[in-house]
């Protein structure tokens, strides 16, 4: 009990610090490295991101060159943010939530089986399930699936894409490229260079500053590359 007590106090604590915000709960920050900024909904100025920084639906989250960032979303999806991009948390539903990414590259992996999100950019809408993708927006949109299953759909198409597989999309008015199987060097690496410490500890902490009333279980991997299984029972509301 007085362990849970200080995890509770832990989650007030980060929430009243960030004072007020529109949005729903929806992540926590959990790794930050160079010119890392969020912006709160409503906001005009972007602040400084700091590790353990909860974040909400609205708020936008961007980073300069030489710089990543890693969230783990409610929902149980962990999401990496490579140089240069730029993203916005715009629903968090109950079936998936709503990233929209505006410019870069995202990189995503579930931490349990249920865990979806849908990943909006100016060219198609990417829905994640159950998996490790990589969805990078420039000129051209280039989605690359590692494990699991992407859709990748506009108005123009959609194309379904399994493990070791990849499409473009040259923009919103053009059908997204037929799946084609990942070549030797097509698979992305800078993903692995963000190393998130006592990954089941931000868990806690975003499940209790939530007060969801919800368990999670799943699996993680820890800085040194090991599968760990975690289990987290989530706060009753009152």
């Amino acid at each position: 009990m007085k362990t849970m007590s200080v995890v509770m106090a832990a989650g007030m604590f980060f929430v009243l610090s960030l004072g007020v915000s529109a949005g729903e709960l929806s992540a926590i920050a959990v790794y930050a490295k160079g010119k890392v900024e969020l912006r709160r909904a409503g906001d005009k100025e972007f602040r400084k991101l700091k590790i353990n920084d909860m974040i909400y639906t609205g708020d936008t989250i961007k980073t300069g060159r030489r710089s990543r960032a890693s969230l783990v979303m409610k929902g149980g999806a962990e999401v990496r943010l490579n140089q240069s991009s730029e993203f916005e948390v715009e629903s968090t539903g109950q079936v998936r939530e709503v990233l929209k990414l505006s410019a870069g590259q995202l990189w995503s992996r579930m931490l349990h089986k249920m865990a979806k999100i849908n990943v909006r950019t100016p060219s198609a809408v990417c829905a994640v399930r159950g998996t490790e993708a990589d969805i990078e927006q420039r000129s051209l949109l280039t989605v690359k699936v590692y494990e699991g299953h992407v859709d990748v759909q506009n108005a123009a198409g959609i194309t379904s894409l399994k493990a070791g597989q990849m499409s473009t999309v040259a923009g919103a008015d053009s059908a997204p490229s037929a799946a084609s199987e990942m070549g030797k060097g097509d698979a992305g690496t800078w993903q692995d260079g963000i190393k998130v410490k006592n990954m089941d500890d931000f868990v806690k902490r975003l499940m209790d500053a939530a007060e969801s009333g919800k368990s999670f279980e799943g699996k993680i991997k820890t800085k040194d590359g090991e599968v760990k299984e975690i289990k987290v029972e989530g706060l009753q509301k009152k």
